[in-house]
C-alpha cells in the first residue's frame, strides 16, 4: 500500500493517504484471510516502507499477486 511513516501521501481536510491506505489494507487482509488466501504485508502499521523494500518482500514470498492500494485527493 502506498506511503507510511514519514511519506503522508496525499492530504486532504485533515486526512492523510497513508491512513486510509493502511485501513483499507487491514480490512482487506482479513477478508482474504477469512477466506483462506495467506497474505503478506508490505507494512502493518505506521512505518516507512521504500519501493525497493516493498519488491524485495514481495519476490522473497514468491506472490502469485501484488495489490497496491493508493488514494488519491
Amino acid at each position: 500500500m502506498g506511503h507510511g511513516g514519514k511519506d503522508p501521501g496525499a492530504l486532504i481536510e485533515g486526512y492523510k493517504e497513508k491512513d486510509i491506505n493502511l485501513n483499507v489494507a487491514l480490512k482487506l487482509r482479513d477478508i482474504l484471510t477469512k477466506n483462506g488466501i495467506d497474505v503478506i504485508m508490505t507494512r502493518d502499521k505506521d512505518e516507512t516502507v521504500d519501493l525497493q523494500q516493498r519488491c524485495d518482500i514481495a519476490n522473497k514470498a514468491h506472490a502469485n499477486y501484488f495489490i497496491s492500494i493508493h488514494c488519491n485527493s
